[in-house]
């Protein structure tokens, strides 16, 4: 087999040997093959096994996945490994966005929590009140329209499929997907895996649905277990290797790991060690700035907040490390265009 060509940076991401297995499922390997599947990668069959908790390199991983192309002997491999990416496949992120109350909840938790599973590979989220905008944003160098482009976004497609229609409990045909790159030899095998229309050669790789469905409700809902996974989601975070993250993903990581009161932008450039000029000169050359990025990690958390009937507009407050209920409600306001009353009168508000 052919070696795939991958760039350096991808041997500086580690990701949990639990996806080499489900390769091996999709390539239909028996045991006797399973070294087949490892050829380039200097890994023993071992990691294979059940049980198993070896993090491997992106570079490995990668190698990986064209091997078992190349043994499946099909070019729609990336569409097959995408259709056993389904929430239960993803450990506990899985979980916390199965039973998240609503579907902006369950794709948040997707977004928050993927440096857990896929640390090459982000998930930006904008949610207005046209659409529900997912955006696919690689972490290491990737060539267009490479082998492990087409792979990775086709399991993008299929990872956000499978999450929003466990939420949804039905197909999400409303979807629009798009992928940036040229059509394959094998579009025509896209419409037997995706549920809703897509395109090739877009400007970017992105799952679009209509905004009002970022309230849908969850139909397996569980507020003890979301805040008992989030919890183990946090604690695991704080093992996961970032040095790879964008300095925009590292803040979001410490605000979600830290005390409301210690995610005040000195505290923060303090925890990456640079100064808070310097913070805000690379967030400003990520397009964007720390006051964005706070602003929607507060709204976030404001609006999970009033989801709770018995939670207070004061208690949301003081949750969020506001002094005065009314410059919550005036924040509040800012960060979404409604007052709190009327986000919870709102059942289809945004």
């Amino acid at each position: 087999m052919n070696q795939t060509p991958i760039n350096s940076d991808a041997r500086d991401f580690r990701l949990p040997s639990t996806y080499s297995r489900i390769i091996a499922r999709v390539a239909k390997l028996p045991e006797r093959d399973l070294n087949k599947l490892l050829l380039g990668t200097g890994l023993p069959e071992s990691i294979l096994m059940p049980g198993d908790e070896t993090y491997i390199s992106g570079y490995q991983q990668l190698q990986i996945m064209q091997n078992g192309r190349e043994l499946l002997g099909s070019p729609d491999f990336g569409l097959r490994l995408g259709e056993q990416l389904h929430p239960s496949a993803h450990g506990p992120l899985g979980y916390l966005a199965l039973c998240s109350p609503d579907l902006r909840s369950a794709l948040f938790a997707l977004r928050d929590y993927l440096p857990l599973r896929l640390p090459w590979v982000a998930i930006d989220i904008n949610v207005s009140q046209e659409s529900i905008h997912c955006e696919l944003r690689f972490q290491m160098s990737v060539d267009d329209n490479s082998f492990a482009q087409i792979t990775v976004t086709e399991c993008f497609a299929m990872v956000m499929q499978s999450f929003v229609e466990a939420v949804l409990r039905r197909p999400a045909t409303e979807a629009m997907i798009n992928f940036a790159h040229h059509e394959p030899t094998h579009a025509h095998c896209y419409e037997q895996f995706l549920h809703a229309p897509y395109r090739f050669e877009t400007e970017q790789n992105s799952y679009i649905l209509p905004g009002q469905l970022a309230n849908a409700a969850n139909a397996t809902s569980d507020n003890a277990s979301f805040r008992l996974t989030q919890q183990l989601c946090n604690s695991l975070l704080e093992q996961t290797p970032r040095s790879s993250s964008s300095m925009a993903d590292r803040v979001r990581t410490l605000m979600l790991l830290r005390p409301i009161e210690s995610i005040a932008e000195p505290d923060i450039a303090q925890a990456l060690f640079v100064s808070k000029r310097t913070l805000g000169r690379r967030l400003e050359a990520e397009g964007t700035s720390f006051r964005q990025l706070k602003d929607q990690f507060l709204a976030e958390l404001a609006r999970r907040y009033l989801m709770e009937p018995r939670q207070t507009v004061e208690a949301v407050a003081a949750s969020l490390g506001y002094h005065d209920a009314a410059a919550f409600r005036k924040a509040f306001k800012r960060w979404t265009g409604m007052t709190p009353k009327l986000y919870r009168q709102t059942p289809s508000a945004l």
